[in-house]
C-alpha cells in the first residue's frame, strides 16, 4: 500500500485531489475525495475516454498518461504522468502565466500557446467536458519553449459520446468549447490589453512553480 496520507498534494480540484508518486518522481497519483459530489461519476467518464484514447491516441504531448490504479491509505488512487518543467519543477497554469504578462512580447508567446493547444487537440481529437486556464498547464520542455498540457476535465459527460465517436459533432463541441475558454476573465482581459502594454526589450521568462 502506497502512504499519502503525511504527503502535501500537489493541487485540489472540486472532486480530487494529487499527490506526488512517492516511488516514481515522474508520475502523480489521484484521490478521489469529494464522491458523494460527482467525483467517482467524473473518474469512470475520464477513465472510460482513456481507454479510447490508448487504442488510437499517438501524440501523448498535450494530455498526461495513465497508468492504472494503486491501492493508498487514502483510498484507491489513479496513476498519471506528473507534469513538470525540464528542470523538475512543476509547471505553472495558463492563469499564472497569462496573469504575469506584462509586455506585448508576452503575449505573443501566450498567442503563440493558445495556438498549439487548438491545433493539438484538433489534430488528436481531444475531447474536454469543458476547458479551462487553470486545468492548461504550460510545460517548459527549454528554456525557450513550453508545451500546453490540458489536466484536468478530459472526456465527455454525455450518455452518447458522440463528439468522441464522430468528427462533425467534434467540430461543434470543439467550437463551443473553445469560445468559451477565450472568453475566460483572465484570457480576456491580457489579450484585450495587448495594445495598451508598454514595450519592453526582456519580456517576461517562462518561469515555472517553486519547487
Amino acid at each position: 500500500m502506497i502512504r499519502l496520507s503525511e504527503l502535501t498534494p500537489l493541487g485540489t480540484g472540486r472532486h480530487r485531489k494529487c499527490y506526488p508518486h512517492p516511488d516514481d518522481a515522474q508520475r502523480c497519483i489521484k484521490i478521489i475525495y469529494n464522491s458523494g459530489h460527482g467525483g467517482d461519476k467524473e473518474t469512470r467518464r475520464e477513465l472510460n475516454y482513456y481507454a479510447q484514447l490508448s487504442r488510437r491516441l499517438k501524440d501523448w504531448s498535450g494530455i498526461p498518461r495513465y497508468y492504472g490504479m494503486v491501492e493508498t491509505d487514502l483510498g484507491t488512487g489513479y496513476v498519471y504522468d506528473v507534469i513538470t518543467d525540464f528542470d523538475g519543477k512543476p509547471s505553472i497554469t495558463l492563469t499564472e502565466f497569462a496573469e504575469q504578462c506584462r509586455y506585448p512580447e508576452d503575449v505573443k508567446v501566450l498567442r503563440h500557446m493558445l495556438k498549439a493547444l487548438r491545433r493539438y487537440m484538433e489534430n488528436n481529437r481531444i475531447v474536454t467536458m469543458t476547458l479551462k486556464p487553470q486545468n492548461v498547464l504550460c510545460r517548459r520542455i527549454s528554456a525557450s519553449e513550453v508545451v500546453p498540457v490540458i489536466c484536468d476535465n478530459i472526456g465527455e459527460g454525455t450518455l452518447i459520446p458522440l463528439a468522441t465517436w464522430s468528427g462533425w459533432f467534434y467540430q461543434r463541441k470543439l467550437e463551443r468549447t473553445w469560445q468559451r475558454f477565450m472568453a475566460s476573465k483572465v484570457l480576456a482581459a491580457v489579450l484585450e490589453s495587448e495594445k495598451t502594454l508598454p514595450a519592453s526589450a526582456n519580456p517576461m521568462e517562462l518561469s515555472s512553480h517553486q519547487a
